[in-house]
């Protein structure tokens, strides 16, 4: 049993891992090391749990003898978003005199890397404001691949909440009931079911059709419409029987006139996967569609691309990316085609808050192009992978002095957060100059918790709440000081 446990651990199959050695826990509770893999185990597979003290309760023994001790401090700080801690923890790792295979040391170089990415975007994020959907929408289960349709103010949406069937993903709607508001989500049972490798739907907004991969014929592509049955759709469709010539994969996007799929494809080993994205088009006059080639030399890295979308105008792609510069694991990047030169710019990371230290898929824009939803496994989430709106928001500039109320001087070597209320893990800052000012430009229309951090001794303290509102544009200005402790 334990030889099985260790086997899943060091594939990384970190809930599975925990299954197992839990098993062990209750016929020998000190077997081994299970102890100090199941806080491993738990806080890098639990999404909720964070409780960091039994696992530092191991380091004076774990951490002279295990040689990987830092190397899971490291991973378990990138989780919570302490990256700077995680980097110290990563580099100790790679110091180590012990042995180490070389794919172990080029993995702890990627999460070293990752860990200063991710504090880059962290402390310079982008002007947009997530929202985690409510409960019942989002479960402890998984929910992947949100599909909005504006007009009925519907979402659709996979999922393999049902405890019987945890393997097996189903199609739910639900409809809007004003403010962060949703119905209860239902089962639309006459589509199908899917894996989870398979979760995938699209929606043509020009028709409405729902569009979903099946495995028929070596990798079709199956349609249903909207009717005004009691299910509300119907039964799924072959769309081009002549489709299957292109070898489709699962992870597929298709544009509104119904000539162009772009789709995720393992060019590497079922051992050694390596997805890039690939594309056909379809010929107006025979309806032949073209042989599957690469999409770009730009977007396709040595690691993944999955989860393609592309604009309306078919000149913007977004598409997630566990290569490229990434926070870790799964981001979501955008690269523009340049009509002059008939090629795509670099990818650009989208950055935080849309971007996390861990995945982010299934990233589709509404039809006003500043709006829409993705799914994300990230820290504080519900359950497995959940889903996120976000919207684009008005900006506002905010400067003013950071007093000590004791003596009435300035504060200096130290620097100023503004936490968003609704999503802390988001962050703005600014340092205060030797005068005690500070300036920053921040998100409108959102209350703050306010903290100082002092530099040198990294003391924290948290000031009262602050609420910021726009005027519909970013030329605000917004004056505030702030005073420590009581006021002379």
């Amino acid at each position: 049993m334990y030889k099985e446990a260790e086997e899943v651990f060091y594939d990384e199959k970190f809930g599975e891992a925990l299954t197992k050695y839990l098993e062990i826990e209750e016929i020998e509770e000190n077997y081994e090391d299970i102890q100090y893999k199941i806080e491993i185990c738990k806080l890098l597979s639990i999404t909720q749990y964070e409780d960091m003290e039994p696992f530092y309760s191991f380091e004076e023994v774990m951490g002279a003898r295990d040689k990987f001790y830092y190397y899971w401090e490291g991973r378990i700080l990138m989780k919570e978003y302490e990256f700077e801690e995680a980097l110290e923890s990563l580099k100790k790792f790679i110091s180590l005199p012990a042995k180490k295979s070389d794919i172990i040391l080029e993995e702890a170089r990627r999460w070293a890397n990752w860990a200063v990415a991710a504090k880059k975007f962290m402390d310079n994020p982008k002007f947009y404001e997530i929202h985690l959907l409510e409960r019942g929408l989002n479960t402890e289960y998984a929910e992947l691949s949100p599909v909005y349709f504006a007009d009925k103010e519907e979402l659709l949406f996979l999922s393999n909440r049902d405890p019987q069937r945890p393997d097996q993903f189903q199609i739910y709607h639900s409809r809007h009931e004003g403010s962060r508001s949703w119905s209860e989500p239902e089962v639309i049972y006459n589509v199908g079911t899917f894996t989870r490798e398979n979760s995938n739907i699209e929606v043509v907004a020009e028709d409405g059709r729902l569009f979903q991969f099946r495995t028929d014929k070596g990798g079709d592509l199956f349609y249903s419409e909207p009717t005004d049955s009691k299910t509300g759709w119907s039964v799924p469709k072959e769309f081009d029987s002549k489709i299957s010539t292109t070898h489709l994969s699962s992870h597929f996007f298709i544009n509104e006139h119904e000539d162009r799929i772009i789709f995720s494809k393992n060019v590497g080993s079922s051992k050694d996967p390596n997805l890039d994205l690939f594309q056909s088009i379809k010929d107006p006059e025979s309806g032949e569609w073209s042989k599957p080639a690469l999409f770009a030399t730009t977007i396709n890295s040595e690691y993944n691309e999955d989860s393609p979308y592309l604009s309306p105008d078919e000149k913007t792609l977004y598409f997630a990316s566990d290569g490229h510069e990434t926070m870790g694991g799964y981001d979501i990047f955008k690269s523009e085609f340049d009509s002059n030169t008939l090629t795509w710019s670099e990818p650009e990371n989208l950055g935080f808050p849309v971007n996390s230290p861990d995945d982010e898929i299934h990233f589709k824009l509404n039809a006003d192009q500043m709006s829409g939803y993705f799914t994300s496994n990230r820290l504080h989430t519900i359950g497995d992978y959940d889903i996120f709106f976000f919207w684009e928001i008005h900006t506002v500039k905010i400067k003013g002095r950071v007093i000590d109320g004791a003596t009435g001087q300035p504060i200096t070597n130290a620097r100023i957060f503004f936490r968003p209320v609704e999503y802390t893990d988001m962050y703005f800052f600014s340092p205060i100059d030797e005068n005690g000012r500070y300036e920053m430009q921040i998100n409108a229309d959102d209350v703050y918790e306010v903290e100082i951090k002092m530099n040198d001794t990294r003391e924290v303290t948290s000031l009262e709440d602050f609420e910021i509102h726009s005027t519909g544009g970013t030329s605000t200005t917004y004056l505030k000081d702030f005073h420590i402790g009581d006021n002379p």
